[in-house]
């Protein structure tokens, strides 16, 4: 099991050429009315991106806006229970092509449901994080790392010492 955190960066901009988000106050009037409306947006986008994955993936979503940058941050949380060892050391890279679905998710999304507002989405920006779960003693790489260690210290340590002390 991998848990799978995108980060999805994206700038705001008014539809309508003369209204400009650059004033303070039409600034403020958006972000507080996304507020509003951040709860409605979010679960419409956690629903749509659930929609390209296999129904056992858990998939959840927050929204962080950035009124100083007038964007927003979409994280997206995905249990994904299939992958296991060594295949999860491509994980990031197999879900960094997904990010453009996923843009396209949030921005058509924010865009139907806040009308007015472009939606820029920053593909380039955007991050995967990959977690796996904690390693156990048993795990494949903890025991071959444990072999390596202490076959280096048999033969780096202990057979030149019983070799010079008792002339084996």
């Amino acid at each position: 099991m991998r848990i799978i955190k995108l980060d999805l960066p994206a700038t705001y901009r008014s539809a309508d050429p003369e209204i400009s988000l650059v004033s303070d106050e039409i600034r403020k009037q958006l972000f507080n009315e996304l507020k509003r409306m951040d709860y409605e947006i979010t679960e419409f986008v956690r629903q749509r991106a659930a929609g390209y994955l296999p129904p056992n993936y858990a998939v959840f979503v927050r929204t962080q806006l950035k009124p100083e940058r007038t964007g927003a941050v979409t994280e997206l949380w995905i249990v994904d229970p299939t992958v296991r060892w060594p295949a999860g050391l491509l994980t990031r890279s197999a879900w960094k092509l997904f990010v453009p679905i996923l843009s396209n998710v949030v921005r058509d999304t924010t865009m139907e449901r806040f009308r007015g507002v472009e939606v820029d989405m920053q593909e380039q920006d955007a991050r995967v994080s990959v977690l796996a779960p904690t390693r156990s003693w048993r795990d494949p790489v903890i025991l071959t790392l444990g072999v390596f260690l202490a076959t280096t210290l048999l033969w780096l340590v202990i057979v030149p010492f019983l070799r010079s002390n008792f002339g084996f």
